[in-house]
């Protein structure tokens, strides 16, 4: 063996003695890291264990040492205290933790959690950013009033700062937007719902195309938006009490600056929880819930379309009644294509109507099957329109289509539209008939899946309502399609390991 291997005693060149000395002192490393971490386990179990103290001043001095734990290791224990606390001073010690804590990240769906509810609770007891309440042990040398939780990271310094002068009146600092020219927006920090869906695709690559930074969201594991986009989080169902939590840490963590929809029944939710996003800084421009209800209730938007005078089949609810056959009978509430039957026959009716979860039946209606992707500006105006036909379809979604001119579908579409008082993105779907009637059934309050149809020829419809997002003026000029532009569908793949 050579000799600078080993000689004289040494391994590598180093000493037997040395060799000894560093494994002695990678085993005191490593011990005091074992001692630190049960000191920390000890610690944290001792403050949970006071947090159920029957005292309520030992429950706020408990609510401090949790504070200073993190609220990233203290959320849980923390929303389990306010979930069954009764006391008032308590329960304001956790708001004001939450608000000064502000700065730290919210890195998990508690910590957002939790900052949800200190938003609420505070928001149901106003007194509490009013009162001076320096008398009282829960806020012992800290003058003024609780501070207002917020999640905006942009106000988190500030809240670290001095939280006790953040005021109701407050708002939030908006992103600070950088426009490269008049015509381009610099790259944006998007989030897009609804990422394993056609449309959902079709709204990611169309931004990335344009340089935005993509954060896709679903509740499909495996959806394939999540590999396709910057950043993919997997969130809860929109019907799941903690979407609105999973969706805020995704738009948090991300640092979102806007946020586009492609799930009309997410609605509802996002409206509801629309001044969380804002409180985090994340600009949105929804349809209102009346608009929402009379789109995907398609009872409520028949009823709307023959209030207004603007042609819609025939359309009862739970039997054909008045309407003449041939008939289609569909589900009340739906998408795309499921549970859509065409009868012919009154057997066929019978057996429509007993398989269809609240059926609707509308009369057949003979012609050209058309969607017409839209965007409407924040006046409910119609900023610009692409009309396809739908030449083959899979599943409700168009395979093969082919972009067209025709004024009569733009008229009606335009007019269907406003009755329903529906801004941002639409698509209308109708028939134009053998006598040149058009003649509209649906209307999703959302980028349709052929979306890709309208883009390539030209209607630049998901960067114009990212505009509209973001405070800025919708162009109609980018909003004009070409007609004549064919789409062929086949399917692509993407492989994650």
């Amino acid at each position: 063996m050579p000799s600078h291997l080993l000689a004289g005693g040494t391994t590598f060149g180093v000493s037997t003695g040395t060799v000894a000395l560093l494994a002695i002192g990678v085993l005191a490393v490593a011990g005091a890291l074992l001692w630190r971490g049960s000191v920390a386990l000890r610690v944290r179990h001792s403050v949970r264990t006071a947090l159920q103290h029957e005292s309520p001043a030992a429950r706020i001095d408990a609510v401090r040492q949790a504070g200073e734990l993190g609220l990233a290791a203290s959320a849980l224990p923390l929303l389990r205290l306010v979930r069954d606390e009764s006391d008032q001073q308590v329960l304001t010690a956790v708001v004001r933790v939450v608000a000064e804590r502000q700065w730290e990240p919210a890195s998990t769906p508690r910590l957002v959690e939790l900052r949800l509810w200190a938003r609420a609770y505070l928001e149901r007891h106003p007194e509490l950013r009013g009162a001076n309440n320096t008398s009282e042990p829960l806020l012992a040398g800290v003058p003024g009033s609780v501070g207002v939780p917020s999640l905006d990271p942009a106000r988190a310094e500030r809240f670290k700062r001095n939280s006790d002068t953040v005021h109701e009146t407050d708002t939030p600092t908006p992103p600070r937007l950088h426009v490269a020219d008049a015509d381009a927006l610099s790259p944006v920090r998007v989030v897009v719902t609804g990422a394993g869906g056609p449309a959902g695709v079709a709204v990611i690559e169309a931004l990335r195309a344009r340089g935005h930074h993509v954060i896709a969201v679903d509740a499909d594991p495996m959806a394939v938006g999540l590999r396709l986009a910057a950043e993919g989080h997997v969130v809860p169902r929109c019907d799941d009490p903690a979407y609105l939590a999973a969706l805020l840490r995704a738009a948090t963590l991300g640092n979102a600056q806007a946020l586009i929809c492609t799930v009309a029944e997410e609605y509802p939710a996002l409206i509801a929880g629309k001044q969380y996003l804002d409180e985090a800084a994340v600009r949105t421009l929804f349809p209102s819930r009346d608009t929402v209800h009379s789109c995907t209730d398609k009872w409520a938007f028949a009823e709307s379309m023959r209030a207004a005078g603007l042609p819609t089949p025939d359309t009862e609810l739970g039997g054909a009644g008045s309407v003449a056959g041939p008939w289609v009978v569909k589900p009340r509430y739906g998408r795309g294509s499921r549970d859509i039957w065409t009868c012919r026959t009154k057997r066929q009716l019978a057996a429509a109507l007993s398989a269809v979860p609240e059926p609707l039946v509308q009369g057949l209606v003979i012609g050209r099957e058309f969607t017409c992707d839209a965007l409407m500006d924040t006046t409910g105006a119609l900023a610009g329109a692409s009309p396809r036909w739908r030449l083959e379809t899979k599943a409700g979604i168009s395979t093969k289509g082919e972009t067209f001119e025709h004024a009569e579908v733009m008229h009606v579409c335009e007019q269907v539209l406003k009755a329903v008082r529906l801004i941002g993105p639409a698509n209308v779907q109708g028939f134009v008939t053998g006598e040149g009637n058009v003649v509209i059934h649906e209307v999703n309050p959302r980028f349709a899946g052929g979306l890709p149809l309208s883009l390539h020829a030209g209607a630049d419809l998901v960067e114009e309502y990212l505009r509209a997002v973001l405070g800025l003026p919708v162009r109609p000029e980018r909003l004009i399609a070409r007609p004549g532009v064919t789409m062929l569908r086949y399917f692509r793949e993407v492989f994650a390991e």
